[in-house]
This record gives structure tokens, sequence and C-alpha cells, in this order.
């Protein structure tokens, strides 16, 4: 496999590595991206193009609750003064999990008002990570099911079947517990793979492996991830996945130049230098994007949550969340 980029310090490789240069998204009516039009977020949730928009300023948690179709552990939730310098808000939402209650979360259903879903979505948010906190599954996922619920069933060590449900989760996967865990994806989908220790099960698949994608200690990052399914439902024609952080492109797929390849159940793009890449390919790339076989299966959810299973409790802030038919981009 090609690692290009692991001859690069750090600071140099969210300009050079992968396809990071590759203008990526579009802007919609008006031009540039929807943060430009609404400075501070100001007015961005009575845009046509926006799905759902939480700023966290409605006052008190059950004021917030009331708006998510399902949400678990109010006790662990707080609105607090403590946001992005870009903001012009007043508080952020903190939800704490760990110990006696392993599940802190809000989950959105989105549907039009027709009842259907999405093939296409952009989601911004901002996240403050607790330094040292032994994270799970903590981050933002979203996806469809078919038919849409009303509450999170990620149906964990599943493989979908292509007409059931798909989902895209963003959060710390590896180098937990240790400082500066790195993001990763945590997705589900028809094509994923699983591991040879595995026993059969298929967990979440991390697909950018890259030592610089960092939820930084203890500081706000805004991140944007962008999915559009299969148009051909027979194949992976039409897919897109990509994600941004602080509005730099991290990974684009389809892969646009070199190719990865599989190592068990994660996903080594070229210039992925993750220790996790480290060992010998088991199935060469791309990354297959058939995500649905069916035009049933639509994005109509959006999950933010923080689940510890660890004894010892930790913390997630997030703001200014965004949900667009459109690239969003960060504060302005």
């Amino acid at each position: 496999m090609t690692r290009w980029c692991g001859v690069l310090g750090a600071s140099l490789w969210l300009a050079a590595c992968s396809d990071i240069n590759r203008p990526s998204g579009g802007g919609g009516s008006g031009g540039g991206f929807l943060a430009d039009r609404y400075p501070c977020d100001q007015g961005i949730g009575s845009d046509p193009q926006v799905v759902w928009h939480e700023d966290f300023e409605a006052g008190s948690v059950p004021a917030v609750t009331a708006r998510y179709n399902d949400y678990k552990n109010p006790a662990g939730m707080s609105l607090l003064a403590d946001k992005p310098t870009a903001s012009c808000g007043a508080a952020s939402m903190r939800l704490t999990s760990g110990g006696p209650v392993s599940a802190t979360d809000l989950y959105k259903k989105l549907l039009k008002p027709d009842g259907s879903g999405y093939d296409e979505l952009y989601v911004r948010w901002y996240v403050k990570y607790q330094a040292g906190a032994t994270w799970h599954h903590t981050g933002v996922w979203f996806g469809g099911y078919n038919p849409p619920t009303d509450w999170p069933n990620p149906q964990a060590g599943i493989r979908p079947v292509g007409d059931d449900r798909v989902s895209f989760g963003m959060e710390p996967v590896w180098g937990v517990g240790s400082p500066n865990p790195r993001f990763d994806f945590y997705d589900y989908w028809m094509t994923m793979h699983t591991c040879s220790s595995c026993g059969g099960a298929y967990w979440g698949n991390a697909l950018v492996s890259r030592n610089a994608f960092t939820a930084d200690d203890d500081q706000w990052a805004c991140v944007e991830v962008h999915t559009n399914l299969n148009t051909d439902l027979a194949s992976a024609a039409g897919a897109e996945l990509e994600v941004w952080k602080n509005d730099v492109l991290v990974q684009h797929f389809p892969e646009t130049r070199a190719i990865g390849d599989w190592v068990q159940d994660h996903y080594c793009p070229a210039g992925a230098d993750g220790a996790q890449c480290n060992y010998t390919p088991t199935a060469p790339g791309p990354l297959d994007l058939q995500f649905r076989s069916s035009a049933a299966l639509q994005l109509n959810h959006l999950w933010l949550q923080n689940y510890i299973t660890d004894t010892s409790a930790g913390s997630v802030w997030f703001d200014d969340v965004v949900v667009a038919t459109t690239r969003i981009g960060c504060l302005r």
C-alpha cells in the first residue's frame, strides 16, 4: 500500500495528503457555503436547505429534549456557558456518561413533510472531548432506517442487508484513553467488512486511519460529514462520503487518486499512517460505497450520543449542529 503521507509532518499533512486539496461540496444557491450566508449561524435554521438546526439556546434541558423523538439520561445533560469561540450563543450541551449510567443521548427523526427521507445530507457540528475519558461510542451518528423509527436501533454486530438500515458515525476510534485520540468513521452498510477474529459479527468499519485527524483534548472542533447514497441500486455508482475538520477536507470517497486497501474490518486509504494500517492488507480497494439496494432506504435520523461502559465518567460538549442538503461550513 502507498503511504506517501507518512513522510510529512503533522502540520503539513492537512495541506498535502491524499484528496485534501480536491474542491468538494456544493454551496447551494447564492454561492459559498451556508455559513457564509448566515454569519454566526444567525437565521440559518430558516434556510430551505436546512433540515435541522440545534444551537442549544432553548434555556433548559427539558426545553431541548422536547425537540427530540427520543433521549436518554437527562440527568447527565447540562447547558453550560462553554461554547466555540466563533459562536454567538450563550450555551452548549454537555453530555456525561459512565459508571452507573452508560448512555446519554439525543435522537431526532428527520423527515420531509411527505414522510420521506433524504438521499444526500451534510451534517456539521462542534464538539469538545474531555481529556482522558474512555470513550466507547461518543460522537455524532446519522443514517437511515426503513421504515423510519422514533428511537435509535443500531443493531450492533449485524451487517445491514441493503434495504433495512445504514449509519455513518464519527467519533474517537483509535487511541481512546490516550491524549488526543484519533477520529474515524464507524459505519454500517451492506458491503461493510468483518475481521477474522470477529466470530461472524460485523462491527462498525473505520475508514480514515490518519494520525493527524484528532479529537483534541478539551478543545472545540468543527466537524462536517457528507453522505450521498448510491443512485444505482445495483452498484456503488452515485455514492459519496467525505469528512472535514475545521473546514479542511480530511478524506473523500470515492478515492480520486491512489487507491487503498482493507486490513480486516478497517479501510486504509492511500496515505493512511495509523499503526492499524501497518499489517498485511486482506482485501484490495477501492472502498465499496454501495450503501443500499433499495430506494426505500433513505437518510432519516440524527443521533448525538455519549456511550461509555467504563466505571469512570466522561463528558462531551456539543454545539451549533446543522443538517442540510448542501455544504454548510464552519461558523463565520
